[in-house]
């Protein structure tokens, strides 16, 4: 079972400690808040409260036996850094930290942490592209150039199949999954429990009314493919 050590167990915190529980995971959190630590504590291994700016309430607690730490802080960027460096000299193997700002992760990076995010930057150029490409469902960016859009097929695409339509010569794009409705044959309901996803499709595989096809590709061949008629 891996081991993950979470600071800060405010919003973003506190949903990756419970999303790595119930991914089988263990978690020890620490925040300084009582109340935020009672509320964590039914949800996730371990919650602890105590300053994690304080290298020796690390020390206690043993972190260097951990798979990784994840830092998150809100707006408190000097206690982060400094965190952040507790954990480096401490020989955590993997050190996450939520950034607020470009210069706050060049700092965290010039002290040598593994992996630097941006809640808000990454979810906001998320839903934007969303918003801004035409019968895209879901948007998720993979570099400058390549992404993983779910789209709702052209009307052409309908009731053929992938070896038909030829998506990888035509548009340079990969059909990687396919959503469709589930058991409850509503062509509309792509969600929750009621939804069937199918990876690496065959090509065999039919586009029927409801499905949306999960690509991967050129963030501008896959806004060519969805401009089709």
């Amino acid at each position: 079972m891996k081991k993950f050590f979470v600071v800060g167990l405010g919003n973003f915190g506190f949903n990756i400690s419970r999303t790595l529980v119930e991914n089988d995971c263990e978690v020890l959190g620490i925040d300084s808040n009582r109340e935020v630590v009672q509320h964590a504590k039914d949800f996730i291994s371990h919650a602890v409260i105590g300053d994690a700016s304080d290298r020796s309430v690390l020390e206690s607690l043993k972190i260097a036996d951990f798979d990784a730490a994840v830092v998150s802080l809100g707006q408190d960027m000097a206690s982060s850094i400094l965190i952040a460096l507790h954990l480096k000299e401490l020989k955590v193997p993997r050190i996450v930290v939520r950034a607020v700002s470009e210069e706050h992760g060049k700092v965290l990076k010039m002290i040598g942490v593994d992996d630097v995010v941006y809640p808000e930057k990454d979810m906001a150029v998320r839903v934007a592209s969303r918003l801004a490409m035409r019968n895209a469902i879901d948007y998720l960016p993979i570099s400058d150039e390549y992404a993983i859009v779910e789209v709702e097929p052209p009307g052409s695409f309908i009731d053929r199949s992938l070896k038909e339509l030829m998506i990888a010569s035509k548009f340079s794009c990969q059909v990687i999954g396919l959503k469709s409705p589930g058991r409850s044959g509503d062509a509309d309901d792509l969600s929750g429990k009621n939804l069937d996803f199918k990876i690496a499709p065959s090509a065999d595989d039919v586009i029927r009314r409801g499905t949306v096809m999960v690509i991967l590709g050129k963030v501008q061949d896959i806004e060519r493919l969805r401009k089709t008629s």
